[in-house]
C-alpha cells in the first residue's frame, strides 16, 4: 500500500527539520533528539516501503530513470521544504530515509550559539578570496543548515558569485547582492569531477562541495584547480571522518585557511569551532 499522504501530513505538520525512516516489519518512524518516534501503529510490509518509495520519486524529475537497488533523489514541496529520500535494498527490500529540511533558511545569527560566530565568519571572507574551508560535523542536518545559513548571508551581505555542487541540493538559496548558481550532481551534471572542472565556466568566487561519497586523491586535485581559479571552496563530506577530511588534504594543508566544526549546544542552536589554519 502507498502510505505516502500520510507520510507527507506528518512531515507537514512540523516546520524543523524531520527524519524519517521506513523500513519493513516496522513502524514508520521520526528520529528526533536521538530517540525514535513512531509515525504510526501500522508495520509496513515490504511492498508498503517500496510503493511509498515509488510514490515518493514521482514528485522528484523524471530523469532520474529506474529505482535500481539504492539511490538518492530529491524534490520540493511548496510551504513545506525540500526533501531528500535516499534508499538502499536489504535482503530484497527497500529502507528508506527521507530528510525534510524547511525551505526557509534561518538567519546565520540564529542558528549560531555564539554572537561572535557571524563576526568571525565575516573576517573569513573579507580575508580570503582564495583558498579552502574545511567544515566537520556528525550531522548532516546540522552542518547543512549551518552552511546553507551562511551561504545566505554571504548572499545577502556580499557581492560575490556563488556557485554550489551538491548531491542532492539541501536549500534554494536566494539571490540578494550575490548571484547564486545550484547545480544538482546526477541531474545538472553527472558527476562531481565533471561539475568542478565546469566552474570555470562560471568563475565563482565561492564554490560550496558537498560531497557525498568518499574522496579519492585524484577528486582532490579537481578541489585544488578550482582554488587555483582565485576561488574560496567550502568543502564538506557527510560519509567521511574528521580524520577522514583532514587527511584528504593533508598534502594542500597550505591552502586550507580554516576549519569550522558544527555541533549541537545545550540551547538547541550551533556549536561553532573556527580554527584558522592559514596566516
Amino acid at each position: 500500500m502507498n502510505y505516502v499522504s500520510q507520510i507527507l501530513s506528518y512531515i507537514s505538520g512540523t516546520p524543523d527539520i524531520t527524519e524519517v525512516y521506513l523500513v519493513p516489519k516496522a513502524p514508520p518512524v521520526d528520529k528526533k533528539d536521538g530517540k525514535l518516534i513512531k509515525i504510526t501503529d501500522t508495520v509496513f510490509t515490504p511492498e508498503d516501503v517500496r510503493d511509498t518509495l515509488l510514490a515518493l520519486k514521482s514528485y522528484a524529475s523524471p530523469l532520474l530513470g529506474p529505482l535500481g537497488s539504492e539511490g538518492t533523489f530529491s524534490f520540493g514541496i511548496q510551504n513545506v521544504g525540500r526533501l531528500r529520500v535516499s534508499y538502499v535494498t536489504q535482503r530484497g527490500s527497500y529502507v528508506v530515509n527521507i530528510v525534510k529540511i524547511p525551505y526557509q533558511i534561518p538567519l546565520l545569527e540564529d542558528v549560531c550559539q555564539d554572537p561572535k560566530t557571524v563576526q568571525r565568519i565575516d573576517e573569513l571572507i573579507r580575508l580570503y578570496t582564495s583558498g579552502i574551508v574545511l567544515v566537520l560535523g556528525n550531522s548532516h542536518a546540522r552542518v547543512s543548515t549551518f552552511v546553507y545559513s551562511l551561504l545566505q548571508h554571504i548572499s545577502r551581505n556580499y557581492q560575490k558569485i556563488i556557485l554550489v555542487l551538491e548531491k542532492p541540493l539541501s536549500f534554494l538559496l536566494k539571490h540578494d547582492k550575490s548571484l547564486v548558481i545550484q547545480r544538482e550532481v546526477g541531474l545538472d551534471t553527472p558527476t562531481f569531477e565533471e561539475g568542478l572542472r565546469d566552474v570555470a565556466y562560471v568563475n565563482p568566487d565561492i564554490v560550496y562541495v558537498s560531497y557525498r561519497e568518499i574522496l579519492l586523491a585524484e577528486e582532490v586535485l579537481h578541489i585544488i584547480n578550482v582554488v587555483d581559479l582565485n576561488t574560496l571552496v567550502i568543502f564538506y563530506s557527510p560519509y567521511m571522518s574528521e580524520e577522514a577530511v583532514l587527511k584528504s588534504f593533508e598534502r594542500h594543508k597550505k591552502l586550507v585557511r580554516s576549519v569550522i566544526k558544527v555541533g549541537p549546544s545545550d540551547d538547541g542552536k550551533l556549536s561553532i569551532a573556527i580554527t584558522n589554519t592559514a596566516p
